[in-house]
């Protein structure tokens, strides 16, 4: 059993360490709000896509939707995230101009999927206040996309964008390492607005959690993801290859995602789905791993593989190996008054 497995079936053994997680971000925000802690005012307004649990609510989809969304309505924003699994501390551009820089394992693979699926500034920090100086000072950015950053108070921001993945239950979790909180929820009276993911209002997974959260008294809205016909690996980083996607031969489903399920459930929907394999989150492929790939589909007879974006970044010198192997795309689509309640927010936050 994997360290994480043992974890998982037996958190609630880690009660007293959650109990004093609880108790230092408690006190980490506290002192954040009182100033005590400083937090940096970036000169163009910043908001944050974060959440409050361990992962999986679909931040990257999201990202990349109000960065586009932000271009379309001609705002200039850069993206500031801290390229988790990466080498670089940055401050650096990682990619621009829909063209990564660098490589997902300097830059991380969720920071390079940005760079690939938008054209704005992508910036590397650990410190995001120095990440944001850089999108400003040196990139000229009138608005700052904060990847990942409800817990990061070292940067102000002028709007907190929560998610909640339907399907997922935060109300009845603890902290870290007891639970999936990563702070209490207390916490979330920090935040601006809700945004409840991969379902409609009308889901009723959606509407348990909207529920639960009224009483926080924040606007919620809802944010469905959408897929599109899996495309072959080779094109993230080549011309399109038009080839329709063989639905009807056996495939074998792979990712390195916290919540894996819902991409398991899309692909069966997507393919014939014989068998799946789950590494961990944001997993390195090197040959062990793809040697467990091709021996699984060989067992399994299957024709090829399908796999995620995210996970598809990390498998360019596999292309042949692998082949053929094909990407579902997942595509954040909030519906249209969340667009509203965000350039709304940006009118009252600058003159731009």
């Amino acid at each position: 059993m994997s360290l994480k497995s043992f974890w998982q079936k037996n958190a609630s053994l880690f009660w007293p360490f959650g109990l004093a997680m609880e108790k230092t971000t408690k006190l980490r925000a506290t002192l954040y709000a009182r100033g005590i802690l400083p937090s940096y005012q970036a000169s163009s307004p910043v908001i944050s896509v974060g959440n409050i649990t361990l992962g999986g609510e679909g931040k990257t989809p999201l990202v990349i939707w109000l960065t586009n969304f932000l271009q379309e309505k001609g705002f200039a924003p850069a993206v500031i995230t801290r390229g988790y699994g990466g080498k670089e501390k940055g401050p650096v551009l990682g990619a621009r101009d829909g063209i990564p820089l660098r490589t997902p394992y300097e830059i991380g693979d969720e920071a390079y999927l940005l760079g690939i699926k938008t054209k704005a500034p992508i910036i590397i920090a650990r410190d995001r206040a120095k990440g944001a100086a850089f999108a400003t000072e040196k990139l000229k950015a009138n608005v700052l996309v904060l990847d990942d950053g409800f817990q990061h108070l070292k940067l102000k921001r002028d709007l907190d964008i929560v998610l909640f993945s339907a399907g997922k239950d935060p109300f009845c979790e603890k902290v870290f390492p007891a639970g999936y909180l990563r702070e209490p929820l207390a916490a979330l009276c920090r935040a601006h607005v809700f945004l409840i993911t991969k379902a409609d209002r009308n889901a009723p997974e959606a509407l348990y959690l909207s529920e639960r959260l009224a009483s926080y008294q924040k606007p919620v809205f809802f944010a469905p993801f959408v897929t599109e016909s899996p495309y072959p690996l080779e094109n993230l980083w080549q011309e399109k290859n038009e080839e329709s996607f063989p639905a009807r031969e056996k495939f074998v489903a792979f990712c390195g995602l916290a919540n894996p399920e819902p991409f398991f459930q899309e692909a069966q929907r997507r393919a014939k789905i014989v068998a799946t394999l789950s590494f961990e989150d944001h997993a390195s492929y090197g040959p062990k791993e793809i040697k467990k790939l091709l021996l699984l589909r060989e067992k399994k007879e299957a024709f090829g593989f399908l796999t995620t974006e995210k996970d598809a970044v990390k498998l360019k010198d596999f292309v042949k190996s692998l082949s053929p192997c094909y990407v579902l795309p997942v595509k954040a689509a909030p519906e249209e008054n969340f667009e509203a309640f965000i350039l709304k927010y940006l009118r009252n936050a600058a003159n731009l």
